[in-house]
């Protein structure tokens, strides 16, 4: 049976039971990796599916399974504890023990993986992004830009011209920061500006945002300008760092 997994947001393989567990063996993979095999559902982290990989399980031991619904397994330690006596963060429990370290992490700027493995980009990065997109898509459109604020400069322009003329200008302009988006987002995972702040866009799964999603996301993203960029900075306080957009088609931004 082959199997797919996840790295660093990209899909791999096909790879042999034995061939997957030499992957976790020399440590390309953990077993909260995401993989898939033909017939399943959605991608599960390795870790899920051990005991049905006989190749794996002769290499590494089984996971802690909670005795009760009141104890869970610490994601830093992977120890047992009480659920009451641990937190809950973007997914996973972390244990009374493991708090601090792992809380000064997060103050330190390095972003916890994801139980699927993934570094989630904060809100400064995300914006630093946003601003380089902006500058090319500033110096893309400055052509069509100066073309008609020639033609509205000129004397005697009616005003219904002038009106036509920059509503001309906005369209153009969609047309290009659309065309800019999709095609990036879709064909690489990243526009030019994330590409720069070595950040990505995928899916929840960890696959790769197709053309029809990373339209739907472009369109989702234009929603912002009705909510005066909340739907921004509200990325800072979620767990996976979503943005509304985000939230919306289902996607994420994580470090390559």
């Amino acid at each position: 049976m082959m199997w797919y997994y996840a790295v660093d947001g990209k899909q791999a393989g096909p790879v042999s039971e034995q061939d997957l567990a030499a992957l976790v063996q020399s440590r390309q993979l953990s077993l909260d990796s995401l993989v898939w095999r033909e017939g399943m559902a959605n991608w599960q982290p390795l870790r899920e599916l051990q005991a049905t990989i006989p190749a794996l399980g002769a290499l590494v031991p089984a996971a802690p399974v909670p005795a009760g619904a009141d104890e869970v397994v610490c994601a830093e330690c992977r120890q047992i504890v009480p659920k009451a006596d641990a937190i809950q963060y973007s997914g996973s429990y972390i244990c009374a023990a493991c708090k601090p370290a792992f809380f000064q992490k997060v103050r330190e700027g390095v972003a916890p993986e994801s139980p699927g493995g993934f570094r989630y980009a904060g809100f400064w990065v995300r914006f630093g992004a946003k601003f380089l997109d902006g500058l090319i898509l500033w110096v893309l459109a400055l052509p069509i830009t100066l073309i008609f604020g020639i033609k509205s400069a000129t004397p005697g322009v009616r005003w219904q011209d002038f009106v036509a003329q920059q509503a001309v200008v906005f369209g153009l302009g969609m047309v290009i920061r659309a065309v800019y988006n999709v095609f990036f987002v879709a064909h690489f995972g990243a526009t030019p500006g994330k590409m720069a702040c070595k950040l990505k866009v995928i899916r929840a799964d960890g696959s790769q945002v197709g053309y029809g999603l990373a339209s739907g996301r472009f369109f989702a993203e234009l929603l912002n300008m009705f909510t005066l960029s909340i739907g921004y900075i509200i990325a800072a306080f979620d767990p996976e760092k979503r943005a509304l957009h985000d939230r919306i088609c289902g996607t994420r931004v994580i470090y390559k």
